[in-house]
């Protein structure tokens, strides 16, 4: 089985300026042995030839991908292509979905406080793929309960993240995937629920101090 990060911000993330570039956050994946890496800044997509090629030589490969605000609300595209930059509305994202067949639509952490689905994932069901399974729960607080009850009442694939904004996070939820090591057997595989997630509690503390560092990071860039 493949082992899968599909939400991953790096350096020039436009909502979220990182210390960590996209080759050190290659270069950490290969080492944590994942087969399968999405970079997903917010609202751009980062995606270069250099870098593809950078992953497969670490024994990567590298999906273009965006979180992606629609009306609002962040949306999880994989493999995606420039024009999905584009998309403002959830009619607009059926389209692109209907046009872009090899693509992967996932509902990041949608029951979580923020600009998250809720009420838009269930209106539009339909055009999601999969639903997340966020890294940032603790054992007495788990914003997920609401999603892994969505995706089995639409028997729709969970699929394991780290929302990566910090490198030492990459491993504290990933995927693995049963499938052929290329792009279209993947986003397959992920499609029929061929997969099994891997994922763990943190504290209050770590989510804190993460979020205050993110806060104090774009404070600065934005100076």
């Amino acid at each position: 089985m493949l082992k899968c990060q599909f939400h991953a911000h790096a350096g020039p993330d436009p909502e979220h300026p990182l210390s960590y570039t996209e080759k050190e956050l290659i270069k950490e994946a290969a080492h944590l042995k994942y087969d399968v890496l999405a970079i997903t800044c917010h609202n751009k997509i980062f995606h270069k030839k250099s870098l593809e090629q950078y992953a497969k030589k670490l024994g990567i490969i590298l999906f273009p991908g965006i979180e992606k605000e629609i009306q609002g609300k962040h949306v999880l595209i994989i493999n995606a292509k420039k024009e999905a930059e584009k998309i403002e509305t959830f009619e607009q994202l059926r389209e692109y979905k209907n046009s872009h067949p090899n693509s992967l639509i996932i509902a990041p952490h949608p029951f979580f406080p923020g600009p998250t689905l809720k009420k838009s994932l269930i209106e539009n069901i339909d055009i999601f793929d999969a639903i997340e399974h966020s890294f940032a729960y603790t054992t007495t607080k788990n914003y997920n309960s609401p999603a892994i009850a969505l995706a089995h009442r639409w028997r729709k694939p969970l699929l394991a993240t780290a929302d990566v904004h910090f490198l030492k996070h990459l491993n504290l939820g990933y995927t693995l995937v049963d499938s052929a090591k290329n792009k279209t057997s993947i986003i397959q595989a992920i499609k029929k629920n061929r997969l099994k997630i891997h994922h763990q509690a943190i504290s209050y503390y770590e989510i804190l101090k993460s979020l205050l560092i993110i806060e104090f990071q774009k404070y600065f860039f934005l100076l």
